[in-house]
C-alpha cells in the first residue's frame, strides 16, 4: 500500500485514477485493432470500417484524457521543480529521460521477435506489415515528448494570457482542418501540436480549479456544446464518425472531444476522489501508476510473443470479426495479459541497471538537441515499423544516444538537489519509474 505520508499536498489522485481507469480500454483497443489473417498472412487493423465500433469511439476514445491529466501532473510538476530553483533544462531533461529511456528496451526486444520470426522462416511481407502494426503505438512517445517540451513556456501563458492561449491553439487547429481538409495543403501533422496542446492545457486549467469553479450546469452545458460540435462537424463539413480516424493527424473533432471529456472529467472528480479513497481501488490505481508504462509499451512485445506462439505451433487465425475471431478473442487478450504481467516483472529490473541522470546542470539547447533526436528515432519506427533493416537500428541508435546524453548531461558543473531531489523520489514512487 502506497505510504500516504510520502504523496504531496497538490497530488490528486483522481488524475491517477483517471489514467488507470483509461490505460486497459488503450491496451483492450489495440489488442482487437490487430488483425491476422489472410493468404498470404498478414497485419492489419481489424476493426477498420467495423461500425459498432466506430460509434463506440465517442465514448471510449479517450486518448484527450490523456493528455489532460499529463497537463494536469506536468504543470503540478514543473511549479513544483521551479519552486525549488530549477530550470526548465532541468525538467525537460528528466521528464524526457522518464519517457524515452523505456523505449530503448522494448524496440529492442520486439525487433528481436521480429528477427526470430524471420530467422525461422516466417513470410517477410507479413512480418513486415507485423512490423509497422506494432510500432503505431509509439506515437503517443514523440507527440507527448514535445508537449512536456513545451510545458514551461505554455505555463507561462496559462498563466499571463490563458484565453489567447486556449483560442489561439483552437484557431491554429481549425486553420490546418481548413487548409489540409478543404485545399488539400499538406499541413494536417501540425494539429498533433495544436490539438494535443490544447488538451494539456485544458489540465492546466483543471489544476487551476477553473472547472471546479463552473456550475455544474455550466459544465453540463459546456459538454452537451463540445459534443454538439462533433455532431455537426459530422453532419455538415465530412469529418468521420470514428473518432478514430479523426486521431490521425488529430482533427478539430478530437479538440471538441477533449473539451467535453474535460468537462465530464470535472463533473465526475469528487465521486472519483471519494471512489479512490477505497483501499482496493488505491491499490489498484497504485499498480497501474507504477506499471501504466510498462503496460502500455510492452502490450506490443505481448502481441508479437502471442503472434509468434501461434506461427511456431500452427494455429489458425480466423478470418476477421467471423464468429471463430470473436470467439478466440478472450483467449488472445487474456494470453496479452499473461505476457504483459510478465513483463512488469521483469522490465523494471532491467530498467533499474539504468544509471540516474547525473547531477550535472545541462544548457536547455543541450537538452532540445537530445530531445529532437528522441523524436527523430522514434519518427522513424512510426514510419517505417521496426522493418526493413538497417532503418530500424539506426533508428534504435537515435533513441539511446539521446538517452544516454540526457543522462551524462552537461558539459556544467555537478550541482546538489536535496529538495528537489527528494521531490523527485516521492513523484517516482507514487508515479512509478517512466510512467508519463
Amino acid at each position: 500500500m502506497i505510504d500516504r505520508t510520502r504523496i504531496p499536498e497538490d497530488r490528486d489522485l483522481s488524475i491517477d485514477f483517471a489514467r488507470a481507469f483509461c490505460l486497459p480500454v488503450v491496451v483492450l483497443l489495440h489488442a482487437l485493432q490487430m488483425g491476422i489473417g489472410g493468404d498470404p498472412l498478414r497485419a492489419f487493423n481489424a476493426l477498420d470500417g467495423f461500425e459498432p465500433l466506430a460509434w463506440a469511439t465517442w465514448p471510449l476514445m479517450i486518448m484527450p484524457v490523456f493528455f489532460i491529466c499529463g497537463g494536469f501532473a506536468s504543470i503540478t510538476q514543473w511549479r513544483r521543480l521551479r519552486g525549488h530553483g530549477e530550470t526548465g533544462a532541468h525538467y525537460l531533461r528528466v521528464r524526457a529521460v522518464r519517457l524515452v529511456q523505456p523505449v530503448v528496451a522494448v524496440t529492442a526486444a520486439v525487433a528481436a521477435v521480429l528477427g526470430a520470426m524471420l530467422a525461422a522462416g516466417a513470410d517477410p511481407v507479413f512480418v513486415q506489415s507485423f512490423a509497422v502494426r506494432l510500432a503505431e503505438p509509439l506515437w503517443f512517445i514523440p507527440v507527448y515528448l514535445i508537449c512536456t517540451a513545451l510545458v514551461p513556456a505554455m505555463s507561462w501563458l496559462h498563466r499571463h494570457a490563458p484565453w489567447p492561449s486556449y483560442l489561439g491553439l483552437a484557431a491554429g487547429a481549425v486553420a490546418v482542418d481548413v487548409l489540409s481538409r478543404g485545399f488539400g495543403l499538406p499541413l494536417g501533422a501540425l494539429n498533433w501540436i495544436f490539438v494535443w496542446l490544447f488538451a494539456q492545457q485544458l489540465g492546466f486549467g483543471l489544476r487551476d480549479g477553473w472547472f471546479a469553479r463552473r456550475p455544474r450546469l455550466v459544465l453540463v452545458a459546456l459538454a452537451a456544446a463540445a459534443y454538439g460540435v462533433i455532431v455537426v462537424l459530422v453532419a455538415a463539413f465530412g469529418y468521420s464518425h470514428d473518432m478514430l480516424d479523426n486521431l490521425n493527424p488529430p482533427s478539430v473533432a478530437i479538440l471538441a472531444l477533449a473539451l467535453g471529456q474535460a468537462c465530464l472529467f470535472a463533473l465526475l472528480q469528487p465521486a472519483i476522489r471519494r471512489l479512490v479513497e477505497r483501499r482496493g481501488v488505491l491499490a489498484a490505481v497504485f499498480l497501474f501508476g507504477v506499471y501504466g508504462m510498462v503496460i502500455y509499451l510492452w502490450h506490443t512485445f505481448a502481441m508479437a510473443i502471442v503472434t509468434g506462439v501461434q506461427l511456431v505451433f500452427g494455429l489458425p487465425f480466423p478470418p476477421v470479426l467471423s464468429p471463430a475471431w470473436w470467439g478466440t478473442r478472450p483467449l488472445w487478450v487474456l494470453a496479452i495479459a499473461v505476457v504483459i504481467a510478465g513483463c512488469c516483472l521483469v522490465v523494471p529490473r532491467i530498467e533499474a541497471r539504468w544509471p540516474a541522470p547525473a547531477e550535472r546542470r545541462t544548457p536547455l539547447a543541450a537538452v532540445v538537441v537530445l530531445t529532437i533526436l528522441a523524436v527523430v528515432g522514434v519518427g522513424v519506427f512510426l514510419v517505417l515499423g521496426y522493418l526493413p533493416w538497417p532503418n530500424g537500428a539506426v533508428a534504435w541508435a537515435l533513441v539511446t544516444a539521446s538517452v544516454v546524453g540526457l543522462i551524462v548531461g552537461g558539459p556544467g558543473p555537478r550541482v546538489r538537489r536535496e529538495r528537489a531531489g527528494e521531490v523527485d523520489r516521492v513523484e517516482a514512487s507514487v508515479r512509478g519509474a517512466g510512467a508519463p
